[in-house]
């Protein structure tokens, strides 16, 4: 007996090298952390190699100023002056993030804590926090400055907090595209981001949607995670990407997944090839919805170290939930010991990149032409009475899914019949006689 929900986690994971989209306009980010070698630049490398186009750059607000102008001098004048080098120098922009909110906290200079977003005082000084920062990087080209990260996790659901925080946002903003106009001479692409879960849920959506109205494009922070901080399938990449992009449907404002990450930790129900299948299907449904999304930020290149973990688990205040830590120490697609090494899913990441001719990559994909040529026997697709699987390879057994992963049907016949099922797309797992198996999502019109 197959153990249907395994089953439902794998069958989205279009593994195929073939009908892949190419890259058009899509930028593919990466947040580049360091194995315990120490070396940005060898973790560099195994980005650039993996077509990185561009970077985030993260601070808090109250990590740069912790009191009326005072500034942290080892990251304005260091950090910041080394960014200014080191990015052009690669030729690598990047996606500046300040953050007045951070996820579960105000993160503003002490002596603003008890203002609201919108009094004067609070946004005179963000303007000379942004004229200080602009000016540690008049070398560096932003891809987009996001002001904010997750800040619906501390407005709830509170509309006065939301309506402070956008009229704080509609000051800063044409300031700080003013600037690096001036600084620049081309414009910056600005907003603010927010979870996945906010910008879809009943609860919040019209809120962070009135916080949005206006903004060059939409940032969203994705993780496919349940409230015990566990993975869902990676097959739930389908149903969200279409969530977002029918809430976020105007071509005119782009969106950014800013952070997309996927835990590879067995406390977290998930392992390294669930990964490597998340990241399949975001390639896959980032297809899907190219014309609305430009931007993928993957996170992250390497694993966290366990100390790094513990502090943050201390910030958001879940130092004893190991969910959660397991959950953040393995959101990289390579290891932290040593040298680190690869997971499968950095492997995957280059297989697709290299099917869509993203840039001069290559992978360790095996049986690629055999795949290419059984995949040209599965047809048509889209259905719409009867599936053929063609060619001179003897079918062991195939299985149809539901995409909620019911059996629908299984056999062995070279012809299945679509004609009782409703339109959408379904799992079809193959097992050839050979020992080779493929699973395609094949689609019911």
């Amino acid at each position: 007996m197959k153990n249907l929900l395994l089953l439902s986690v794998f069958l989205l994971s279009y593994t195929a090298l073939h009908s892949q989209l190419p890259k058009g306009d899509r930028i593919l980010s990466w947040h580049v952390d360091m194995s315990e070698n120490g070396s940005y630049d060898s973790a560099m490398s195994y980005a650039r190699r993996a077509c990185l186009e561009s970077t985030p750059l993260f601070f808090t607000w109250r990590s740069l100023e912790d009191s009326a102008g005072v500034f942290n001098s080892s990251l304005m004048n260091q950090t910041l002056r080394i960014a200014n080098f080191y990015y052009p120098f690669f030729g690598i922009p990047v996606e500046l993030q300040l953050a007045p909110i951070n996820t579960v906290r105000r993160e503003v200079p002490a002596d603003l804590e008890n203002l609201p977003f919108d009094d004067p005082r609070m946004i005179k000084r963000f303007k000379t926090l942004l004229d200080t920062v602009f000016s540690r990087l008049p070398d560096l080209t932003l891809t987009s400055l996001s002001i904010g990260n997750e800040s619906d996790g501390f407005l709830g659901t509170d509309l006065q907090a939301y309506l402070e925080y956008k009229s704080f946002l509609d000051s800063v903003i044409p300031y700080a595209k003013n600037r690096y106009r001036a600084l620049h001479g081309e414009e910056l692409l600005t907003g603010t981001t927010f979870m996945f879960s906010g910008l879809v849920s009943p609860a919040k959506k019209s809120l962070c949607k009135l916080v949005n109205a206006g903004r060059d494009f939409i940032a969203v922070t994705y993780y496919p995670l349940n409230p015990d901080f566990t993975m869902k399938p990676p097959a739930v990449v389908f149903d969200d990407f279409d969530k977002i992009t029918t809430e976020y449907s105007d071509t005119a404002t782009p969106i950014h997944f800013v952070e997309c990450g996927y835990s590879s930790s067995a406390v977290c129900n998930s392992s390294e090839a669930l990964q490597a299948d998340f990241y399949r299907n975001v390639f896959s449904a980032w297809d899907q919805h190219a014309d609305r999304i430009r931007l993928i930020a993957i996170v992250k290149l390497t694993d966290w170290s366990q100390a790094v973990v513990d502090q943050l688990a201390d910030y958001y205040g879940l130092p004893n939930l190991e969910s959660f830590k397991e959950y953040l120490r393995t959101l990289g697609v390579r290891t932290y010991p040593g040298d680190g090494k690869n997971k499968a899913a950095y492997e995957a990441i280059l297989c697709e990149l290299a099917a869509r001719n993203w840039c001069a990559v290559s992978c360790k994909a095996t049986g690629v032409e055999s795949l290419q040529k059984r995949d040209a026997g599965l047809y048509p697709n889209p259905v719409n009475s009867i599936l053929h699987l063609s060619g001179d390879a003897a079918v062991a057994a195939w299985y149809l899914y539901h995409a909620n992963g019911q059996l629908l049907l299984s056999g062995n016949k070279k012809d299945i019949d679509f004609s009782a099922f409703s339109p959408g797309f379904y799992l079809l797992e193959v097992e050839y006689a050979d020992g080779e198996i493929i699973r395609r999502k094949i689609i019911k019109e």
